[in-house]
Order: structure tokens, then C-alpha cells, then sequence
């Protein structure tokens, strides 16, 4: 399942590179429809992503009070992922049901004019993925709320996997560029599992001293993310979307 969702995370970025060429109405009539199809496939890899996070916080040394919560609240996720894990044949009925959707999304831009896919329209769709990054970065930085910081990380994770499509990895510049994206919608991914957890924290019936021990570990641990991530992020985006754009376009035209 969660390859499935990856390639359509992946799908959906190459559609955005194609934007213009395939016009505006069949964009959205097709990212909405592989949209639709990643979001009935979600329930097994969140439950897990929550565990794994939730674990992970446990290998730093803060126990007591903050160790008893953790240990509550594993508890709680477990038996969630459980029975998502039980519910995984409405997920397969699902899969089925998304086929004929895939394939005609698929036919569709099987069947476009290759034309309105050369280079001047990709680096429309590069350029337009960047400066929203960019746009999203601002925000963020005005105002780190959940959604801003979301924003960031869904338009981040487009712009790497546009560039893996585009930029030779064996140019250096490109290379370093693409793993910076990379651990950068990693980084801002780890909040978001942060900040579900928390809610998670927040909802469980915990005693109330390991409550707040658990969540003041989450809130100290997303603050040192976001400050990872925002560092790297200036780095980054330094560019102003036509420079960056260009200089990825030209050496993907001259490789």
C-alpha cells in the first residue's frame, strides 16, 4: 500500500511538470481523481508511521513520568494499527476499485499531444512547483502553524520528485540539490507525524502528569525539526525561480 501511495505522490509531481501542456481542466480533472485514489489507501501506513514516531521519541533519555505515557499511549496504537491492519481488505476492495481510474488517467496522457510536453513547458511547471515552495517558506516563517508547515512539505516533496525526473544526478550541483529536497520533506514529514501524535497525546486517557511530560518531548522534539528544516529550507530557496528553474533546465536539456 504504501508503495502504491508513493508513486502516486510521484505521479501527481509529474503532472504538475506537465501543467500547461496538458491545459488546465484535464490537470485538475486528473489530480483530483489520483488525489481521491491515495487518500482511500491511508489507514495502515499511518497507523505504523505513528508507532515508528512514537518509538522513536522512547530511544532519548527523559523517563518517569514522561516513559509510563509512552508506554500508555503505545499501547493505544497498537490496537489501532491492529485493526487497521484487520480492516486491509477494504483497503484491497479499494485498490480494485481505483484500476480503472489509473487507466484512464493513464490512456489519457498516453494519448496527449507529446508536443505540449517539451522543455519550455516543464520549466513552467519546475518553475511553478519552486516559487509556491518558496511562497510556502514565507508563510512559514511569518507563521509556523501545522497547515503552513504541511503546505511546505507537500510542495517540497513535488519539487524532488520533478528534479529526479529532470536533473542528471551525477552533476553535482543537481545531486546536492536533490538530496537537499529530499531530506528536507523528510524533515518536515517528521513534524507532520509530530503534530499527529500530539493530537494522539492529547485524546488518549493518560494520567495527566505523563501527559504533559509527553507532550512538552513531542513539542521540544518538533522545535528542533523545525529548525532544522527552516535552515536548510533558506538554503535551499535562495534562488529566485527563474535562476533556479533555468539552471535546472539546462542541464537537463544539455544532459
Amino acid at each position: 500500500m504504501h508503495a502504491v501511495r508513493k508513486e502516486l505522490k510521484r505521479t501527481r509531481a509529474m503532472l504538475r511538470l506537465m501543467r500547461a501542456g496538458l491545459g488546465e481542466r484535464a490537470y485538475r480533472r486528473d489530480n483530483a481523481e489520483l488525489r481521491d485514489v491515495a487518500r482511500s489507501l491511508s489507514g495502515v501506513r499511518d497507523s505504523r508511521v505513528l508507532l515508528d514516531t512514537l518509538q522513536g521519541l522512547s530511544r532519548h533519555r527523559d523517563g518517569g513520568a514522561s516513559g509510563a505515557g509512552r508506554a500508555d499511549l503505545c499501547k493505544q496504537l497498537r490496537c489501532e494499527h491492529a485493526c487497521a491492519r484487520r480492516l486491509l481488505h477494504d483497503e484491497a476492495a479499494a485498490v480494485e476499485q481505483a484500476r480503472p481510474v489509473l487507466r484512464a488517467v493513464r490512456d489519457r496522457l498516453a494519448s496527449g499531444d507529446a508536443g505540449g510536453y517539451r522543455w519550455p513547458v516543464l520549466e513552467t511547471g519546475l518553475r511553478r512547483v519552486y516559487a509556491r515552495a518558496r511562497h510556502a517558506l514565507r508563510r512559514v516563517r511569518t507563521r509556523p502553524s501545522t497547515e503552513n508547515l504541511h503546505e511546505l512539505r507537500k510542495q517540497t516533496k513535488y519539487l524532488w520528485h520533478q528534479l529526479q525526473a529532470l536533473a542528471p544526478p551525477r552533476d553535482r550541483r543537481n545531486g546536492a540539490c536533490i538530496e537537499a529536497t529530499h531530506r528536507l520533506s523528510d524533515l518536515l514529514g517528521d513534524d507532520h507525524n509530530l503534530t499527529v501524535l500530539r493530537h494522539k497525546a492529547l485524546e488518549a486517557p493518560l494520567k495527566p502528569g505523563a501527559r504533559q511530560r509527553l507532550l512538552a518531548r513531542i513539542d521540544a522534539e518538533r522545535a528542533r525539526r523545525i529548525r532544522q528544516a527552516l535552515a536548510l529550507a533558506s538554503r535551499t530557496f535562495r534562488d529566485p525561480p527563474a535562476v533556479f528553474s533555468a539552471r535546472v533546465m539546462h542541464r537537463a536539456a544539455r544532459d
